[in-house]
């Protein structure tokens, strides 16, 4: 099984990545990490986005999108899907990315949608923080977080995003609904969308995710 994931921030696609990815006997390439991860290789691409990513902080081109794809698509068995999440976000990056599927031999069978609205993507972003030291991810008023703001796994200090505010996810989901939802409308003509209700709990997201995925095998 090979499948794309998107969505609008703090939809949850993420964590259900990593879900389907273990059920189904997946390997989810999330392109943020993999990005992050390359730019730390030493290798001509590594080196290339070390220079955009860390120094100039720069956004990547739909080219270096496209060779991060296909080189994390390619250290990846035969015998393991792909759940793709995050890409491709723009109708520009459609090609590149079907693309490094067909060249190793592998079928994009669905693309799963999970669906928030605004308001509940500006609510859970407006809650979200993380360690910056060890990345690990909280959320305000769910996940224990002591009053000085340390982080229990590692002692680094919890810290926000800077544009985790309702305005910087307004401003984000903005760009979401013009570059993404003309990628989702795309993949919905080829019969390809899988339409989720994200407002569930994890599991019952997950739940529906799995329902939908085994009734169209």
């Amino acid at each position: 099984m090979n499948i794309i994931i998107l969505g609008p921030q703090g939809c949850g696609k993420g964590t259900q990545a990593e879900m389907l990815a273990e059920k189904f006997n997946l390997v989810h390439i999330e392109m943020g990490s993999a990005l992050r991860k390359q730019a730390a290789e030493d290798t001509p691409l590594g080196k290339k986005l070390d220079e955009i990513v860390n120094r100039k902080r720069e956004l990547v081109s739909d080219d270096i999108v496209a060779d991060v794809i296909r080189e994390e698509a390619k250290r990846i068995p035969a015998d393991k899907g792909i759940i793709l999440d995050g890409a491709p976000r723009k109708m520009s990056q459609i090609d590149e990315a079907e693309d490094t599927f067909k060249e190793n031999g592998r079928k994009l069978e669905k693309v799963i949608f999970v669906k928030i609205s605004e308001s509940e993507s500006v609510n859970r972003i407006s809650k979200r923080c993380a360690c910056s030291k060890c990345g690990k991810g909280f959320i305000l008023g769910k996940d224990p977080v002591n009053l000085k703001g340390i982080c229990p796994e590692c002692g680094g200090k919890i810290i926000r995003r800077k544009d985790d505010t309702p305005d910087g996810v307004k401003k984000r989901l903005e760009i979401f609904n013009r570059e993404t939802i003309p990628v989702l409308d795309y993949y919905r003509n080829k019969g390809l969308l899988m339409e989720i209700n994200g407002e569930k709990n994890i599991n019952n997201v997950f739940e529906d995710i799995v329902n939908k995925l085994k009734r169209k095998k």
